[in-house]
């Protein structure tokens, strides 16, 4: 009777430790978030193409904040101006290698097209004012139908290196970018990250609160019960996408495009070794819309 249970037992435990490595199997090789079949069934938003086409001949100022996180020297390039191109690249001379040309997002790309330089930057060193010069670059936007925002890129090509203390613009290719957001996506996301907000603020007052009874207390087991609300009240404050909402811009933060599309003004500069490498933050970068006429 023992070996039979024991049996018994052994083989549910074996059954269930199969089907634990194969959900395991699953979770690795096909993630929620970029899932074999939820790509084949994704795709561009809905109008992206003619989204793009509105943004023909958009002049665009950015300013590079180059620093590495954590380190206090800081190389601010200002002034770099590009008019983004309706061209197509179509050779080594105007072509640069850009995120949406790899799978997935190459399904969510809205095509890629050329930046013309209009201006360099320019920052201030102990030799005083040295000129950036991006030889070439191209831009292009991803969005994916129903995501709230999609994003901006920006690729440049710099000349050569470029240092200030400790900060450094590497040689080579850099890349930029903004999200973006529809209207209606921005909208919903702001609702979104102000009740999150409030009931993060919330949690942190009930802590607050709990750890200043727990202090006032001399009964053991009233300083348990009030530290036990006080960690229940962290857990509620933790389950809030606090990190994720401080990317959503107020109305004041987006620059409007055309059509409908709002840009972020603060965006990120990065690199990478290779097309395929890992992205490797650089810095920060700010966005103004400019006006042709003179």
């Amino acid at each position: 009777m023992c070996h039979s249970t024991f049996s018994h037992n052994n083989t549910a435990a074996t059954k269930d430790l199969t089907m634990r490595i194969f959900l395991l199997f699953l979770v690795f090789f096909f993630p929620i978030g970029s899932s074999f079949i939820l790509d084949q069934a994704a795709a561009p938003l809905s109008g992206l193409g003619q989204l793009v086409e509105a943004q023909h001949e958009k002049r665009v100022s950015v300013g590079l904040n180059i620093a590495e996180p954590g380190e206090p020297s800081r190389l601010a390039i200002n002034g770099i101006v590009f008019d983004l191109m309706k061209h197509v690249p179509s050779s080594k001379t105007d072509f640069t290698e850009m995120p949406g040309r790899q799978w997935p997002r190459a399904s969510f790309t809205g095509g890629l097209h050329t930046l013309k330089i209009v201006e360099d930057g320019s920052f201030v060193s102990m030799r005083g004012k040295e000129i950036v010069k991006p030889l070439k670059g191209c831009w292009e936007i991803i969005w994916r139908e129903g995501d709230p925002s999609g994003a901006l890129y920006c690729g440049l090509e710099i000349d050569k290196v470029y240092k200030r203390n400790d900060a450094t613009l590497p040689k080579g290719m850099i890349y930029i970018s903004f999200n973006t957001w529809s209207s209606e996506g921005l909208k919903k996301a702001q609702d979104t990250k102000e009740r999150s907000t409030k009931r993060a603020d919330m949690a942190l007052k009930h802590k607050q609160e709990e750890l200043s009874k727990m202090a006032e207390t001399n009964n053991i087991l009233q300083k348990g019960l009030h530290y036990y609300k006080a960690l229940c009240a962290v857990d509620e404050y933790l389950m809030e996408p606090n990190l994720k909402m401080r990317g959503v811009p107020s109305d004041e933060e987006v620059v409007h495009f055309e059509g409908d599309m709002y840009v972020s003004k603060i965006g990120k500069v990065w690199s990478q070794d290779n097309p395929k490498g890992k992205p490797v933050t650089i810095g920060t970068v700010g966005l103004e819309l400019m006006s042709k006429e003179v």
